[in-house]
């Protein structure tokens, strides 16, 4: 495990996590999209994300009866996504303050919600595909990393 930094695009919201491993997910349903603009990755956090001292507190919304979208009210950046039914975390990768050998072991665990995948943007590599049903059958039982 290890504890990384992170921060919104005003620098108003800072927080820290602790992460497993660097697996990220790539998220296609329709709440992702519009809230990132198009694709969003995640990584899995061990816990709730922990502000940092001075870090303006984030708001957040109920995106859907899954979960919870936190942002920083100052600039509006998405800071993580909850998982209210199992307690999960996931923040976008790109707002962690990751080291260069970090950066390097990034990879590409699954591509969730698969069916409203806009058909101009492919992923490319080996890496499990999961459809919304089937993700979310996944949710309450199981690390996706550690599916086989």
């Amino acid at each position: 495990m290890q504890r990384y930094t992170g921060r919104c695009l005003c620098g108003m919201s800072h927080f820290s996590v602790n992460i497993d491993n660097l697996d990220v997910y790539a998220c296609h349903c329709t709440l992702c999209q519009k809230w990132s603009g198009g694709i969003a990755m995640y990584l899995e956090t061990n816990a709730v994300p922990d502000l940092e001292k001075a870090s303006i507190a984030p708001s957040y919304f109920t995106s859907s009866a899954r979960g919870k979208r936190w942002f920083c009210p100052g600039c509006g950046c998405p800071l993580w996504f909850e998982l209210t039914s199992s307690g999960r975390y996931f923040v976008p990768w790109t707002l962690l303050e990751l080291e260069e050998n970090d950066r390097c072991r990034l990879v590409l665990a699954a591509e969730i919600y698969t069916e409203t995948q806009p058909a101009f943007w492919r992923l490319t590599g080996q890496y499990a595909r999961f459809s919304g049903t089937e993700i979310e059958a996944l949710d309450n039982h199981c690390l996706l990393a550690h599916e086989n």
